[in-house]
């Protein structure tokens, strides 16, 4: 080893720590920060608690710790400054929404494991006409991505739709453009990430804020969302942002390869080298099938103690007495995949972003800051403010904590202005998947990872579909919540 290499390993030991003391002091300085501000009309352990909430998301900005992990902060804050006791607090953590995404994430797992979403997207193009172009595989790797992310997580969904892209782009470069596409690489992985981001909309199972949303929704307003309601909104936003996606991606990125002879013979062959159906996609699909006859029952028949909470569970248990194997006693998923299946940081952090929105609102901070935020907002701008500082706040940090932080806030000011806050759980909902940064969430990280977008090309097109998007779900939105009955108010 040379003496610059060893000089430069200690150099680097060194700033990766000054790096990660400033990120943890961060979180304490935005305590002391918001503690040395007079806050009129704001009790003390109010006061106390809004420092607290700023040392939260000063960490889930700078991130010196898992997300989930500085979501259980309130646990040791507040006690210790006197804003609850240990008591009241904890059971602010027991959600309805943490077993709706266990299964929602486990199921997901299920779907990828067993072969179903290969399946599934190598049926779709092998139907003739659909490959026929690069354009034309941008736009399908977009539906089949949106038709996914309709059930299962949107990093899911990107996680097993991003080697199915790669293989098909790859096959299309080098059959038809000796392996010199860079474009159309780019251009499949993005189709991905953008297909997700639309199919997330599109029922309450797509993205972790959709249920995030829902209940707070319930919580603070007392605004109910079944999962008929929100479908029915949420089909139009995603098919109506999926032709600006593919747009998008068609004039940024146009695709090297103009014509595709053969491509819809190779992929029906993929499909073929699939073999016959297993059981364990044999049993992911029946699930599915039990998921989507409960989630719509209510809305054409009452079924007591049947709600939009109560189907996950009941797809997790499923998966895991089911048999693949009876003989050997394999099920269709394992402790293994429990361990293993569940993106455990983001579903803390929804769990720690709910009880967090509850401490807000009863320590009365919630009216505080909608009081606050009412002197500046009126109700004709509510939902553009919400559609405008949605995007911005979810690129700096997560979409679920963004989506705690403006729905807690924007939710009961819409109520007490006699604004429809549903209306803004469509928009919030619909522009907090961040598309623009590799750090903005699981679903850009893993796009990002797959090595065939650059930063400048990810930024680039990312920016422009943020706010068409933004434009489009606000838009819809107010004309579709309403007129469609969208939400059942209290």
């Amino acid at each position: 080893m040379s003496q610059l290499q060893a000089e430069a390993k200690p150099r680097d030991s060194t700033n990766k720590a000054l790096a990660l003391f400033f990120r943890i002091l961060a979180g304490p300085l935005a305590f002391f920060l918001v503690q040395a501000i007079p806050l009129a009309d704001l009790k003390t352990e109010a006061h106390f608690g809004l420092s607290c909430y700023a040392w939260i998301l000063a960490w889930w900005v700078t991130m010196p710790i898992p997300w989930a992990v500085t979501g259980f902060l309130p646990l040791v804050l507040f006690p210790i400054f006197g804003v609850m006791p240990f008591a009241q607090v904890i059971p602010l953590y027991g959600q309805r929404v943490f077993p709706f995404l266990l299964g929602i994430m486990l199921f997901g797992h299920a779907f990828y494991k067993h072969g179903l979403a290969r399946r599934m997207a190598m049926t779709v193009l092998s139907i003739p006409g659909v490959a026929t172009s690069g354009n034309g595989l941008i736009l399908m790797i977009t539906v089949v991505s949106a038709v996914i992310s309709a059930f299962v997580d949107d990093a899911a969904a990107v996680a097993i739709m991003i080697p199915i892209a790669l293989s098909i782009a790859k096959f299309a470069s080098e059959a038809y453009a000796g392996g010199k596409t860079p474009r159309l690489l780019e251009a499949s992985c993005l189709a991905t990430l953008y297909g997700a981001s639309a199919g997330g909309m599109a029922t309450p199972a797509g993205v972790p804020f959709n249920p995030l949303t829902i209940s707070l929704l319930d919580q603070l307003t007392g605004y109910k969302v079944s999962f008929a309601q929100w479908t029915l909104t949420g089909a139009i936003l995603a098919a109506a942002t999926v032709p600006v996606y593919y747009l998008a991606l068609r004039f940024m990125s146009p695709p090297e390869v103009k014509s595709i002879d053969g491509g819809a013979a190779y992929f029906s062959r993929e499909r073929k080298n699939l073999g016959p159906w297993n059981q364990g996609e044999k049993n992911v699909l029946f699930i599915l099938v039990v998921m989507i006859v409960l989630w719509f029952s209510p809305a054409v028949i009452t079924i007591p103690g049947i709600d939009i909470w109560y189907v996950p569970p009941v797809a997790m248990v499923l998966l895991f007495v089911l048999p693949v194997n009876a003989r050997t006693g394999e099920m269709t998923l394992d402790s293994k995949d429990f361990q293993n299946g569940v993106l455990w940081n983001v579903l803390f952090l929804v769990v720690s972003g709910t009880a967090m929105a509850g401490a807000l609102a009863a320590l009365g901070i919630t009216d505080w800051l909608s009081a606050i935020v009412a002197g500046g907002v009126s109700v004709s701008v509510l939902p553009w403010f919400a559609a405008a500082i949605t995007p911005i706040l979810s690129h700096l940090t997560s979409g679920t904590a963004t989506t705690s932080m403006v729905s807690t806030i924007l939710f009961p000011l819409a109520d007490n202005l006699g604004y429809n806050p549903a209306i803004l759980a469509r928009i919030i909902a619909g522009t907090a998947l961040a598309v623009s940064f590799p750090w903005a969430g699981a679903a850009a990280a893993t796009t990002f990872a797959s090595g065939a977008v650059g930063f400048g090309t990810m930024f680039r097109i990312g920016i422009v579909v943020t706010i068409f998007n933004a434009l489009i779900v606000s838009a819809l939105s107010i004309a579709l919540v309403p007129a469609l009955g969208a939400f059942t108010a209290p």
